[in-house]
């Protein structure tokens, strides 16, 4: 995590009421923007390089991880926003 990121998204942020959910979705979506950029790193590499069976099978695995980790820092996001919008 860019800890100067976040506390940009923060002080955008804190035009919100509630401070722990303008703080949790600044991080969720750091964590959502830094997962891009490794996603983009996980689909390209293999189409730079030549990969036995193994290895493309341990990218695409740690592909899956990382949507994974997109969809809960999504599912994280949408509650706050609701619950910020709701009050």
């Amino acid at each position: 995590m860019k800890p100067i990121i976040v506390d940009e998204l923060i002080k955008k942020f804190s035009l919100l009421d509630s401070k722990k959910e303008y703080v949790e979705l600044a991080v969720d979506l750091n964590d959502i923007y830094e997962s891009s950029n490794k996603l983009d790193r996980l689909i390209r590499e293999p189409l730079r390089s030549s990969l036995n069976q193994e290895k493309l099978i341990e990218q695409l695995i740690e592909l899956e991880i990382e949507l994974d980790h997109i969809h809960w820092h999504y599912k994280s996001l949408k509650k706050e926003l609701k619950q910020l919008l709701n009050t």
